[in-house]
């Protein structure tokens, strides 16, 4: 017998990619990438589903302020429960109270392109920029002329240390002219001022008094308040150039905040005293230009003034509109360095600079005992609206990468993708954004291989799975609205110059029935509510009892009994909801919790309209099939909304069901945020080179991809490492996996898969090293959950 020398040995075997949690892992041998990790993952998430990959949302649009790019976003909730949206670019602070996101001025003739930092203290929102003097807001609105109560157009805000100023009915200043109000203190021995000055103000033709809110407070052992007035100017320039104040009303107390002022101007300049110069010889109160600020010990702190880098100031217990001129501490002054970021940590406060990090103890009482220790850190924060606080420390870039401190000392945690950091462009660092959201820390920047001049990218840390992921996005500002009725979503200003607002998530809202009560609210033909109140069961019935007065004296020939049973009447019916006001902008997804008990089908359909009549007159939309979540986004969205359940079934016998699970029967999920923002959003997955454990030759036979998506499609490509196979093919999400048998779709409405078969050609994949690429430039979300390979291995003897 004669056996040849060359034999082919093959088996099947099978590799599966089910973790893709680790996402980016750039900075690493290709054919080292661990399990879970990728050498591209571009607008991708991993913790949608734990292990799963998603492509992430798009962004939706909330407003836009003008054309330039937006260099502050501050979320202002007052106690009384309104909120405003403040907003910073070109010259102006920009603000839209509530969810209206039509944006009024609040101040303008503000230096041009400043990055503007804020906090909410005493009721008021404050915000520096390092160049302006710090501004304070309260949420006033009202700008019509000649109106009581009434401020003047695009001023809305004071300098922090000074009143606001309004109309008041009355005549007494003159009509027409623009007015400017200083503040002086007493203690019966020092005299205190302030140099920060109110809201320009313009009298009207008949409402010309003026009325001061919020007039600050003096320090402890205040006697009198004095408050001084320019006298009336034709021109709002020339009065903010005035300086000539005149005192117009003396407060005997250190607690009134409002007063009106009728002093006429030929009162006014008759010299009260004590004269604004007498006060101005005393002690400065006013608060510090500053670019970064915070509230630590009921106080407000700030820091980095323009020429004095390495200071930190802090204002009086709860009096952020008063800063004592000794009330200041200089950080390592002669270093070269200045404050990069003021941070409160664990109760203490940390100061980062260009080059360390250095600590502040505040424990003591006085502050005459504060102390200053440290550096604990000589890896400095060199972009300074980077650093952010998170649960593992305050996150930070430096020249290498990203840090955390801890308290105690700085550690990298961006080795991973070392490569992306270094494609920040250094020269625009200043304009780097951070911020931490649901436990994810993500930083704008500009790339350097794009050629961009502004932000044009975002790189995402998810702390929870220590993954990476780069996202394309056109971010200045970020800001997390979490307060009120907000729901903890990200906003965020954009770099370009088209000025816009933008939502990073839904802040879900949803319609949900999930009691019997809830669900008996609707309209029922043929169905019946049945179950408990906690676990009720929507279903074919005849939905009442044998003694329900409905039936009394109906005999069994009846036309209601007609082809009937007695569990139901009919093998259809259906379910109206209540028409109920959502004032949705966006629309997501429609659930159900179904049992189809195999003989039937549940549908759901819904309408909407600006009222109530207007749904009813509505037409219904298709009808959506998939109860794990059908997309609803197409639909254009209103204030109002409906639902329709219907109900089928080919055996009389049996019923399909609706229950409550996860606590809901049916729920509706939308946004009130705009509509989506984003036309493309290009999605790239890419796997290292892979030998499937095995040191030896493979052709690939079938790939099959386990997947959850309802619209849109991805391509994949598989190559080898010889250079010789490159093979691409499309997953269409839109396939019904029951459409047909043949096609590789398979599953169900929730939970689909594609199988691949390999031609059997001479291209047929063949090698021993493999990379895989996924790619897509849609905007519809999806998931993949694994990607299973099977092939065989090659041996030669």
């Amino acid at each position: 017998m004669c056996i040849s020398s060359v034999s082919f040995a093959q088996w099947d075997s099978v590799h599966e990619i089910n973790d893709f949690s680790k996402l980016l892992s750039s900075h690493v041998n290709p054919y080292l990438i661990k399990e879970g990790a990728s050498l591209e993952a571009n607008n991708l998430r991993a913790n949608d589903t734990y292990g799963a990959l998603s492509k992430r949302s798009a962004m939706l649009s909330y407003g836009t302020v003008g054309s330039y790019a937006v260099t502050g976003l501050h979320r202002y909730y007052k106690s009384a429960g309104d909120k405003h949206l403040i907003v910073s670019g070109s010259t102006y602070l920009k603000g839209a109270k509530n969810d209206s996101s039509t944006f009024i001025i609040l101040r303008d003739e503000l230096t041009d392109g400043s990055r503007w930092q804020f906090v909410t203290f005493k009721n008021k929102a404050i915000g520096v920029n390092g160049a302006d003097n710090p501004q304070k807001y309260d949420g006033k609105v009202l700008i019509t002329d000649n109106t009581d109560g009434a401020r003047t157009t695009s001023i809305l805000t004071a300098d922090l240390g000074a009143p606001y100023a309004e109309l008041n009915t009355g005549a007494n200043l003159d009509a027409s002219r623009w007015y400017q109000y200083k503040m002086g203190y007493y203690d019966g021995s020092t005299y205190y001022y302030s140099t920060a000055r109110s809201n320009p103000i313009l009298t009207g033709a008949t409402v010309r008094d003026i009325s001061l809110t919020d007039i600050p407070l003096g320090p402890s052992g205040t006697t009198a308040r004095y408050v001084y007035r320019t006298l009336g100017n034709t021109t709002r320039a020339n009065a903010e150039a005035d300086t000539a104040f005149w005192l117009v009303s003396t407060i005997a107390d250190n607690t009134t905040t409002t007063l009106n002022d009728t002093m006429t101007d030929d009162t006014a300049d008759n010299g009260a005293t004590p004269l604004l110069a007498t006060v101005v010889a005393g002690s400065n109160l006013t608060p510090p230009i500053s670019k970064f600020i915070m509230i630590h010990k009921k106080r407000l702190w700030m820091a980095h003034n323009p020429t004095n880098e390495s200071d930190v100031y802090w204002s009086y217990a709860f009096k952020p509109d008063i800063f004592d001129a000794a009330d200041y501490e200089e950080f390592r002054p002669d270093d070269g360095d200045e404050i990069t970021f003021i941070k409160n940590q664990l109760g203490v406060v940390v100061i980062g600079k260009t080059n360390s990090i250095i600590k502040f103890s505040t424990i003591s009482s006085s502050d005459t005992l504060w102390s200053i220790h440290g550096p604990y850190s000589f890896v400095g924060c060199q972009a300074p609206y980077s650093a952010v606080n998170s649960p593992v420390g305050i996150i930070y870039l430096s020249k290498n990468g990203l840090y955390a401190f801890n308290g105690q000392s700085s550690s990298l945690i961006s080795d991973a993708v070392t490569s992306e950091l270094r494609d920040v462009l250094w020269t625009n660092r200043n304009n780097v954004a951070g911020v931490f959201h649901q436990n994810e820390y993500q930083m704008a920047y500009t790339s350097v291989e794009s050629g961009e001049a502004v932000n044009n990218k975002v790189i995402v840390f998810d702390i929870q799975r220590d993954a990476y992921s780069i996202d394309d996005k056109s971010v200045n500002v970020f800001e997390v609205l979490d307060s009120g009725s907000d729901e903890g979503t990200l906003y965020s200003g954009t770099s370009d110059t088209d000025g816009y607002v933008h939502a990073h998530t839904f802040a879900t809202s949803e319609l949900v029935y999930r009691s019997k009560s809830d669900l008996k609210t609707g309209t029922m033909s043929s169905v019946g509510v049945l179950g408990t109140e906690v676990s009720p069961s929507m279903e074919l019935s005849w939905g009442f009892g044998c003694d329900d007065a409905a039936v009394t004296g109906r005999t069994t020939d009846s036309v209601l009994f007609a082809g009937a049973i007695t569990d139901r009447p009919s093998t259809s019916g259906w379910w109206w909801g209540p028409i109920v006001q959502i004032n949705a902008d966006v629309l997501d997804k429609l659930y159900w919790s179904e049992s189809l008990g195999g003989f039937g089908d549940i549908t759901l359909a819904v309408r909407f309209g600006a009222s109530s009549a207007a749904v009813s007159a509505a037409s219904w939309s298709s009808e959506y099939t998939n109860p794990a979540g059908s997309d609803i986004s197409g639909i254009t969205a209103n204030d109002w909304a409906q639902i329709r359940a219907t109900y089928t079934s080919t055996d009389i016998n049996y019923t399909p069901t609706i229950w409550n699970a996860e606590n809901y029967a049916i729920r509706l999920a939308y946004s009130k945020e705009g509509a989506i923002a984003e036309t493309i959003i290009p999605t790239v997955w890419k796997k290292g080179w892979m030998n499937f454990g095995k040191q030896k030759k493979k052709r690939i036979s079938e790939i099959e991809f386990f997947y959850e998506a309802t619209e849109g499609d991805i391509n994949f490509t598989l190559e080898n490492l010889a250079g010789n196979i490159s093979k691409t093919f499309e997953i269409d999400f839109t396939v019904d996996p029951d459409d047909d048998l043949e096609d590789g779709y398979t599953g169900n409405k929730a939970s689909k898969s594609y199988l691949w078969r390999a031609p059997v050609e001479e291209d047929t994949p063949i090698g021993e090293f493999f990379q895989y690429t996924l790619e897509d430039d849609g905007i519809t979300a999806w998931k993949i959950f694994k990607i299973k390979t099977r092939y065989s291995l090659e041996n030669i003897y």
